[in-house]
């Protein structure tokens, strides 16, 4: 999972916060390397309305300098949590929880 260094001040206090993991080194599609600060977050799918769409995640994150066409990846225990896929023609990604939910929305 990514987060920004610009999303750590949104966290609040994360100067004494105890799950921070040492660091990891990263390979990218280019063969560079690149090391990041590691830690571990909670995470909670949410509503449109803010209300929980799913239980509480335990994942683990890497910490990457916010920049312009950078993406923000989701970690291993979102794919676990959710179905996601497309039908032929459609070019939407459905996500749902159940795999009946999955099959209804395409």
């Amino acid at each position: 999972m990514t987060l920004f260094d610009t999303d750590i001040a949104l966290l609040g206090n994360s100067e004494d916060y105890d799950d921070w993991i040492g660091n990891v080194t990263v390979r990218d599609a280019s063969g560079g390397k690149h090391t990041y600060q590691r830690l571990r977050v909670q995470v909670q799918l949410a509503r449109d309305d803010n209300s929980p769409w799913s239980d509480w995640i335990k994942e683990h994150a890497v910490v990457k300098p916010a920049s312009r066409g950078v993406p923000r990846l989701s970690g291993r225990g979102i794919r676990k949590a959710l179905y996601m896929g497309t039908a032929p023609g459609n070019h939407v990604l459905a996500v749902a929880t159940t795999k009946g939910g999955m099959t209804s929305l395409l």
